[in-house]
């Protein structure tokens, strides 16, 4: 856009632009106008939905959310990480949106979010799909998350969400899974376990009870 302005402000009084040369910048300009227009509404959600994650959270608000409003949570923080490394994330919603869930969202954003970039993670840099789905149960709303990567190793699954350990080596601290177990269970009265074979991939599923 500077650019532009540039060289519009150089064309003044210049007898060789022509009135279509003027009509050709101004169009330009409004190209621009238009690519910057969706990056700056994104800018702020995002702004918006990381001032909501950023609270404090050993101040706990318990209040009721929508299906819809932890998608579009979701899908938002974690929209950045997905281009970047290459990774597809396939929501597939199997519930009524307007279904309410009981607890803090912030919490939870945090909890998928972290299972999310450990999915992401464990395609070790390759192109990878992501399956998020969330279907009705008796018990309440069961959410999957799925990748086909390299999968957990034995010696650890027994551990994983029970103690801090960790399949990053040095680069993880094993506290994700932990906290989000026990975060899952002591605030949201809820569930969660996984399924995971070397080489193909692991699923965790987290069971909530709905707002009643």
């Amino acid at each position: 856009m500077r650019d532009l302005v540039d060289e519009y402000e150089k064309s003044i009084g210049d007898e060789s632009v022509t009135i279509e040369d003027h009509h050709e910048i101004a169009n330009e300009m409004r190209g621009w106008l238009d690519k910057i227009k969706p990056y700056t509404a994104y800018m702020s959600d995002v702004i918006s939905a990381v001032k909501g994650q950023a609270r404090n959270f050993d101040q706990t608000v318990m209040l009721s959310f929508t299906i819809e409003e932890l998608i579009k949570r979701i899908e938002l923080l974690m929209k950045y990480e997905l281009i970047r490394f290459n990774c597809i994330l396939k929501t597939s919603l199997n519930v009524e949106k307007s279904t309410e869930i009981y607890g803090d969202i912030n919490s939870l954003v945090q909890i998928f979010d972290n299972i999310i970039i450990n999915a992401i993670q464990a395609y070790e840099g390759r192109t990878g799909v992501i399956e998020f789905t969330i279907e009705n149960e008796e018990d309440g709303i069961l959410f999957a998350i799925k990748d086909y990567a390299k999968g957990i190793p034995e010696n650890i699954k027994g551990k994983l969400l029970k103690e801090m350990v960790t399949t990053k080596g040095r680069n993880g601290t094993g506290l994700g899974l932990y906290m989000s177990y026990s975060t899952i269970r002591g605030r949201f009265g809820g569930k969660m376990w996984f399924e995971s074979e070397e080489g193909k991939g692991t699923t965790f599923y987290i069971q909530l009870p709905v707002n009643n």
